[in-house]
């Protein structure tokens, strides 16, 4: 960092925040893990078009009918796609400054942690997303090649997956906060977005009939749920057993119900990752 000759009051905040996001956005540049998951998710996105392209554009209008049905479809990965994206980018975007020796660096910086934080969150913002753009290009690509068009509402779904990584990064951001290794945040942020939210949500849905309203991952459904021609907010099947009936219950979130979800994860975790990163105290 660039801050050691320089007095703290004659750096401003924004000057904080831009030097912060300078760095941290050449450091994900420059790692592996950012190529690798840029090439992962361009190889979803080529496989998931092949397939499809293979089958024909007769059998893929057939079974969509239309465009927005078609990217209902098409974009219900994505959501996935965000959570890798910002456990990876944010799972340790705090904690590395707490690993040993690390912290005695960083930390003694004439700088305040939260112009820090901010710096970073943008960075880690815009690593994600310019990754999720490769996902939507390839979408826009399949939608005009199957249907000849594209549904005013695909800008909609990328201001609203531009919401959905904002929320997941404040929640991995504050949990990442909790812990002093990198190593063991990453993994608990990993574990707890893609493994125990998506088995919450889905205990809570199909066997107890509650609406997880509560859960960023339902809230983020309204990035591929804005395109459906026929929504439905409330659904059950019944699967018929052996002397009884068993019935599994789907909510599908309402736009506003999701982007107010979304709004309350990015204001309550990220201020909650600034109050903690900034009294949280090097030890040994």
């Amino acid at each position: 960092m660039a801050y050691s000759n320089v007095h703290p009051k004659e750096i401003s905040r924004m000057s904080e925040i831009a030097i912060s996001f300078k760095y941290q956005l050449k450091s994900y540049l420059r790692t592996k893990r950012f190529i690798a998951l840029a090439i992962l998710v361009a190889l979803i996105s080529i496989a998931v078009f092949a397939v499809e392209a293979h089958a024909g554009v007769n059998v893929i209008n057939a079974e969509y009918s239309n465009a927005s049905n078609y990217l209902y479809s098409f974009m219900q990965n994505i959501t996935f796609v965000v959570v890798i994206l910002a456990a990876f980018f944010g799972g340790n975007a705090i904690s590395t400054d707490f690993a040993s020796n690390y912290s005695y660096y960083i930390l003694v910086q004439p700088a305040r942690r939260s112009s820090l934080l901010i710096g970073r969150y943008i960075a880690a913002l815009l690593a994600s997303f310019s990754i999720i753009l490769i996902y939507y290009l390839f979408a826009a690509i399949a939608s005009f090649y199957f249907f000849g068009t594209l549904p005013l509402v695909f800008a909609s779904s990328i201001g609203l997956v531009a919401l959905f990584v904002l929320s997941i990064l404040s929640f991995a951001f504050f949990l990442s906060s909790l812990f002093n290794n990198p190593q063991t945040s990453t993994v608990a942020v990993v574990i707890l977005l893609i493994v125990a939210l998506p088995i919450a949500s889905s205990v809570l849905q199909g066997f107890l009939s509650v609406q997880p309203w509560f859960l960023v991952n339902y809230g983020g459904q309204v990035v591929y749920t804005i395109f459906s021609t026929h929504f439905v907010h409330f659904s059950q099947v019944v699967i018929p057993t052996k002397g009884a009936k068993f019935t599994i219950t789907q909510y599908e979130p309402y736009t506003l119900e999701g982007i107010e979800i979304m709004l309350g994860y990015i204001i309550i975790f990220f201020l909650a990752s600034i109050f903690t990163y900034h009294y949280k105290e090097v030890k040994n």
